[in-house]
């Protein structure tokens, strides 16, 4: 049996952050992945901000391409094509980003061992215990002072820790197939991808990632994406390489108890317009590691002193999480004339400025309040601008 100070379930980039600044400070840090490699198999677009890479000091080697210029497809086939003034995205290859990742934390001291999966979470006298399930299907347990749960969508040991999990989700379905494409193209309508957006995105020379996030049949509507706006395309997708995953969407409601917490999706901290978590996962990552460190100090991880990371992932996104779930459900409503008028009004009410110097790719609470305060269709759903301004001044 294994022991260290802190033990980390899942190996996704929130979780790796947290184990790097945690060994950085001192702490000995065990990560278990249920993959047999860091990055294998992740269902991602792969795209993030920019600024992400100075902001947590990343490594820019996973880094494909930079995004500047974005086509807007209606499901009618109106387009318009955005252009912020500099690039504000970069589409990366995420199994070397998270092996990046990986690799700082060896560097920092933290052991990761792989093929692990995780059954059971339990208390000890002092600290917690898991039972796990090794490569070759040989049962291990270890123990640690006190544990992060990084663990995704998989929200089986929140139950067991007496943690929350999100009631709300969405599914995401993606192929990657070989095009020509050269611009990254967003489609949205109800008949399109119920409940969200498709898109089209070229990773390297030949190579386009298309997906969709929707409310329901995410197989369904990626199928139905390809025959419609790439025809060109249906001969040689492959339906039985879509990959699906669901999506948590709205706030969790307890991510800290006695000596646990929950992390990065499994503590909802998701963008609830796009559905990407990286930036807000390694964000809390950094809260995260700073109050398990003060406690390591003070020599208690009890859950009165872990409720302080509860409290400051929340001021730092709880306003970005409502306010992105809020709207989209209320455009998930629009019908796709009401998104064609949007399109008219983009080209001609302003709103591309508004975009333009509103838009930030992870930070989107300032844009849809600006929206909601001059987009005519907003106001079909009664309340909309003044629930969204009440939002607005949600104490931090």
């Amino acid at each position: 049996m294994e022991k260290a100070d802190i033990l980390v379930v899942g190996g996704g980039p929130s979780g790796l952050q947290a184990a790097t600044l945690l060994a950085q400070s001192g702490l000995s840090v065990r990560v278990l992945e249920r993959k047999s490699e860091i990055g294998a198999d992740v269902i991602c677009t792969g795209i993030v901000g920019k600024e992400i890479f100075p902001e947590f000091g990343l490594r820019t080697d996973s880094v494909l391409r930079e995004m500047q210029d974005v086509r807007l497809v209606s499901s009618t086939g109106s387009e318009i094509l955005y252009r912020h003034p500099e690039p504000f995205a970069c589409i990366v290859d995420r199994s070397v980003f998270d092996r990046s990742l990986a690799d700082e934390a060896r560097a920092a001291g933290v052991g990761i061992s792989l093929g692990i999966s995780v059954i059971t979470f339990d208390w000890t006298d002092n600290g917690v215990r898991v039972e796990t399930v090794g490569p070759g299907g040989e049962p291990g347990r270890f123990e640690a002072r006190m544990a992060i749960l990084a663990t995704g969508i998989d929200s089986r040991l929140n139950f067991q820790a007496g943690l929350g999990v999100a009631k709300d989700h969405l599914y995401g379905a993606q192929a990657e197939i070989e095009t020509s494409a050269d611009s990254a193209s967003i489609f949205i309508g109800k008949s399109v991808a119920p409940g969200a957006f498709a898109w089209s995105v070229p990773t390297s020379a030949g190579r386009t990632r298309i997906g969709l996030v929707t409310s329901r049949q995410p197989r369904v509507w990626l199928v139905n994406l390809v025959r419609r706006f790439f025809p060109e395309l249906e001969e040689q997708f492959r339906p039985e390489s879509i990959r699906v995953k669901a999506i948590a969407q709205g706030l969790v409601q307890r991510t800290a108890g006695d000596r646990v917490i929950t992390l990065g999706e499994a503590a909802g901290q998701v963008k609830t317009t796009t559905g990407g978590g990286i930036y807000f996962g390694l964000l809390s990552s950094r809260i995260a590691a700073r109050v398990i460190a003060d406690a390591a100090k003070d020599g208690s991880f009890g859950a009165a002193r872990l409720a302080e990371y509860d409290a400051a992932w929340r001021a730092a996104l709880k306003k970005e999480i409502l306010i992105g779930h809020f709207a989209r459900r209320i455009f998930a409503r629009f019908t796709d004339n009401q998104i064609d008028h949007l399109f008219e009004l983009a080209r001609t009410d302003g709103i591309i400025p508004l975009m333009q110097s509103e838009g930030r790719f992870d930070w989107q609470s300032g844009l849809i309040l600006g929206l909601a305060k001059r987009v005519p269709p907003f106001s079909y759903f009664g309340g909309i601008r003044k629930k969204l301004n009440l939002l607005d001044h949600l104490p931090n």
